[in-house]
């Protein structure tokens, strides 16, 4: 009997100035086998990116180079889109992650000295934040389905 495959990854879209970083996120993601990831070191980088790829979710650090994750988020939020925001970082200042959830984060996790729990609790993030926006898009098409224009 053929197992049947689910060819649809979530395309995740991974922010860091710290490039050991990105890799070894992206090697525990990887092990899901159901994300695919873009890796980018600067916010400037990720808004390049946006504005030629869709993606399902964003993780970010908070404190980088140039745009740090907080203003990046703000330009995400500016332009109108509603993508599923994550915070992987350092940083737990109760003052940044009260920002973080002004701007319109959806997930603030603190990396901590024990990886492969924070990538197994960030691949729980992922899931159920991309599974929120399908269903938010599917009820948005039904009701613009619904109407008469």
């Amino acid at each position: 009997m053929e197992e049947y495959l689910n060819p649809v990854r979530l395309r995740v879209l991974h922010v860091d100035d710290e490039p050991e970083v990105l890799e070894l996120t992206q090697i525990f993601l990887r092990r899901e086998d159901e994300f695919e990831i873009t890796s980018v070191v600067s916010a400037e980088e990720a808004l390049a990116k946006l504005e030629k790829g869709r993606f399902d979710v964003i993780i970010s650090d908070c404190k980088m180079q140039g745009m740090d994750g907080l203003e990046f988020l703000e330009e995400v939020r500016e332009t109108g889109d509603s993508i599923p925001f994550v915070f992987f970082t350092g940083i737990e200042s109760p003052e940044i992650i009260e920002e973080a959830w002004k701007k319109g984060a959806d997930r603030y996790i603190t990396k901590n000295e024990n990886p492969a729990a924070q990538c197994n609790e960030l691949a729980r993030a992922i899931r159920d934040l991309a599974k929120g926006k399908e269903r938010k898009e599917v009820c948005n098409a039904a009701l613009l389905g619904a109407c008469d224009f």
